[in-house]
């Protein structure tokens, strides 16, 4: 069997912030080092690395690149892989807000509080996200611009054939997003039920490490969401 090690990037901006989301924190900074330093002591050789479209997977990546490269042990070039994009569930909740903030007070709130030149609370916006996207997921909620949950968890499947690509016997490392790891766990658990596979993806912290195996195209779950390398609470953070 080969091992594939899903890696969640590290913190990028909370919800709410002025800040460009898809770009590392200072936080999320430190968390790729730590995870750096952790995948290097595990003395075990990496045969590939892949990487999600977004700056945040990247510059994840690039902090482990350097810590590997000062100990003297280079990774291999990183492979792109665009099928490990997050969802587009942040686009959904945008477009849809106007029109679902008529029936729901909470949504309003954030409408109104967004006209008058104000920022939400970060806590309000995410839990904003997380009623939309639950509903999304299920089929309830769409939009023509936004690419659908089905239409995401089959991306997601594809980059996971692309893995297995590689053959027996390897160890690889994944850089992407919450719900691209999430949906492979699920994948691999045949886990069907989608709002749980949402909910795997909140469960999951910034730079956390997910152990899947896998030959070819069957695959199979060891190890979700491991923190051991971020022993500082400071860092356990899943925004």
């Amino acid at each position: 069997m080969s091992v594939a090690l899903f890696i969640r990037h590290g913190k990028a901006s909370a919800f709410g912030s002025a800040m460009d989301y898809d770009q590392l924190s200072p936080p999320g900074v430190e968390q790729a080092e730590m995870l750096g330093h952790w995948l290097a002591q595990q003395s075990e050789q990496v045969d590939a690395v892949f990487v999600g479209p977004r700056k945040r997977h990247a510059q994840t990546l690039e902090k482990v690149v350097d810590v590997f490269a000062a100990r003297g042990a280079p990774l291999p070039p990183a492979t792109l892989i665009p099928e490990l994009d997050e969802h587009d569930g942040m686009n959904l909740v945008f477009k849809l807000l106007p029109q679902l903030a008529a029936e729901d007070p909470k949504l309003r709130a954030i409408v109104e509080a967004t006209a008058r030149g104000e920022h939400p609370a970060p806590s309000d916006v995410l839990a904003a996200f997380k009623r939309v996207t639950r509903r999304w997921v299920v089929g309830e909620l769409g939009h023509p611009e936004v690419e659908s949950w089905g239409a995401f968890r089959s991306r997601v499947g594809r980059a996971m054939l692309r893995i297995g690509e590689v053959g027996r016997g390897k160890r690889v490392l994944v850089f992407t997003s919450a719900g691209a790891v999430a949906s492979a766990a699920a994948l691999a658990l045949a886990l069907g039920d989608e709002q749980r596979v949402l909910d795997l993806s909140w469960a999951l912290y910034n730079g956390s490490v997910s152990e899947l195996e896998f030959r070819e195209d069957r695959w199979g779950l060891r190890t979700f969401n491991g923190t051991a390398h971020l022993s500082d609470e400071r860092l356990l953070t899943a925004v």
